[in-house]
C-alpha cells in the first residue's frame, strides 16, 4: 500500500519519507553524489526513481530489468501500448539502441546542436536490442535531457525509461512535493532539483525521424519547447 499522505516541502536534504522512499536534495551539493549513486542502485534493483529533467519531473526505471517497464506504466495508470521514451546521455548511447543506418551522419550532426535538450526523436529500433521498451511498432523514442544531475546518472547507469511524473490524465509534477504526494512509497528514491526547469515546464518536442534512412524529412508529432525553425536551423528538413 502506498504512503499517500501529504508531505510538505520543508524536508531536509536527505530524508526518509516512509517505509521505503528516500529523498535527496540535489540543490545541496553535499548530497548530489550520494543521491545519484543511491538512485543507480535502486534502478539496478528494478525500483522506480523520480528524477528531475529539463521539462518536468519524471518517473524512471531501468529497462534492462525484467518487469520494470510494466511496473512503471502500472504506477502511472497506463498500458504498454503507451511506451515511455528512453533517456540517454548523448548520441553514443542512442546509436546503440537504433537500427543500423537510422542515425545518419547529417542527423547526428543536427543532434549535436539540439541535444542535450527538449527534443524527443522517434527512430527505428535496433532489432537485436536485449530489452523491451513496451509495445512499439518497431520504433524507439529517445531523448538526451539538459539536466546535469540526470545526465550524470545516465552516464553511470545507462539508458533509462522515463515518463512524466503524473497519473494518466493529470498534469505532470513540477516539483518534488507533488510527486511525493502522488506516488509515496511506490517510488524508492526521489531526486529533488527544485521547481525550476530549463523549458519553464514546457514538454519536449517529439519528431518522427524514421524516414531519414531513406533521405526523408522529419515530421513533428508533438510541438513543444524546440520550435520547427530551430530544427531547420540545426540542418533538418521538416515536413509541412
Amino acid at each position: 500500500m502506498s504512503n499517500r499522505k501529504s508531505i510538505l516541502p520543508s524536508l531536509g536534504p536527505l530524508t526518509t519519507l516512509g517505509v521505503m522512499a528516500t529523498l535527496f536534495d540535489l540543490t545541496d551539493e553535499h548530497y548530489v553524489l550520494s543521491g545519484i549513486h543511491t538512485a543507480h542502485a535502486a534502478l539496478s534493483r528494478g525500483d522506480i526513481v523520480v528524477v528531475p529533467t529539463d521539462t518536468v519531473y519524471g518517473l524512471a526505471v531501468c529497462p534492462r530489468v525484467e518487469g520494470s517497464i510494466e511496473r512503471l506504466v502500472g504506477v502511472k495508470g497506463r498500458g504498454l501500448d503507451m511506451a515511455p521514451p528512453i533517456l540517454v546521455s548523448g548520441i553514443d548511447q542512442a546509436d546503440a539502441l537504433v537500427a543500423d543506418g537510422a542515425l545518419t551522419g547529417d542527423f547526428a550532426a543536427a543532434l549535436k546542436l539540439l541535444w542535450p535538450g527538449a527534443l524527443t526523436i522517434v527512430l527505428p529500433i535496433n532489432p537485436a536490442l536485449d530489452f523491451s521498451v513496451g509495445d512499439t511498432p518497431g520504433t524507439i523514442a529517445l531523448r538526451a535531457p539538459n539536466q546535469p544531475e540526470l545526465l550524470e546518472l545516465l552516464r553511470i547507469h545507462g539508458p533509462l525509461a522515463v515518463t512524466s511524473a503524473n497519473l494518466t490524465g493529470q498534469p505532470p509534477c513540477q516539483n518534488i512535493s507533488q510527486a511525493i504526494n502522488i506516488f509515496g512509497d511506490d517510488v524508492s528514491v526521489y531526486l529533488n532539483a527544485g521547481s525550476e526547469s530549463g523549458t519553464n515546464h514546457e514538454p519536449s518536442t517529439i519528431i518522427d525521424a524514421t524516414s531519414l534512412g531513406n533521405n526523408g524529412a522529419v515530421s513533428i508529432i508533438r510541438p513543444g519547447a524546440i520550435s520547427a525553425s530551430a530544427l531547420v536551423d540545426a540542418g533538418l528538413e521538416v515536413a509541412s
